[in-house]
């Protein structure tokens, strides 16, 4: 079968899942827990950005305190976040034009399987709205309760490796993404798309002669 794999957050959506995790942490569990989080690691992201901090060390630190917050939590409770944040955040920032053309190319027989280092109950939840697979950053839980998440981050070369483990054999015909951490993704592809690319991806994109999309 012909695969096609697209990232998820700026890619197929401007929203993202950490507010909608906060947005569900907060009206259900603790907003000063979460708070406390939050300003535990507001400080990191202009050392972040100005390049003081690495962004894949930094982010992966974030994501394993933000899930800890829901440790011992029944997957159902997980499942609740996962839905919830696609449903009131993610989805209703979701791009129209990619949809559409992902949509049109599932419908003519392509698999589409979202590629993300979302944690995989939120890249599910995303699928599901689109008849599509995912692969997301894996869970971990024990005696039925959520003990953390898996390492490594489904991110950059990773996903590339994760792809060819779940689908070794499969022709993939385009790759969606928006930044650089897709390109590796990207590089497998018959046909790479950068979807609204930031600026560093869309040099790349220019050099390697790949699709942009929308078009300038």
């Amino acid at each position: 079968m012909d695969i096609i794999l697209t990232d998820l957050e700026g890619t197929l959506t401007t929203g993202s899942s950490w507010r909608g995790f906060r947005r569900f942490y907060r009206q259900h569990y603790s907003p000063l827990t979460y708070n406390l989080f939050f300003a535990r690691f507001l400080p990191r992201f202009p050392l972040m950005k100005l390049g003081l901090l690495d962004r894949q060390k930094t982010m992966t630190a974030w994501m394993k305190a933000e899930i800890n917050l829901m440790r011992g939590f029944r997957p159902s409770e997980v499942n609740a976040m996962a839905k919830t944040g696609v449903s009131d955040e993610m989805w209703p920032k979701a791009r129209p034009d990619v949809l559409a053309e992902l949509e049109k190319k599932r419908l003519a027989g392509a698999q589409i399987v979202i590629v993300s280092g979302a944690y995989q109950p939120i890249v599910e939840a995303f699928a599901r709205k689109m008849n599509a697979s995912a692969i997301g950053t894996p869970l971990v839980y024990k005696n039925g309760r959520l003990a953390g998440m898996e390492l490594p981050v489904n991110s950059h070369q990773h996903k590339v490796a994760r792809v060819r483990a779940l689908y070794p054999e499969e022709r993939i015909i385009a790759a969606y993404g928006d930044t650089l951490s897709d390109v590796p993704m990207l590089k497998i592809s018959e046909q790479a798309v950068a979807v609204y690319p930031d600026e560093k991806l869309r040099r790349v994109a220019e050099a390697q002669g790949w699709r942009v999309m929308p078009a300038s």
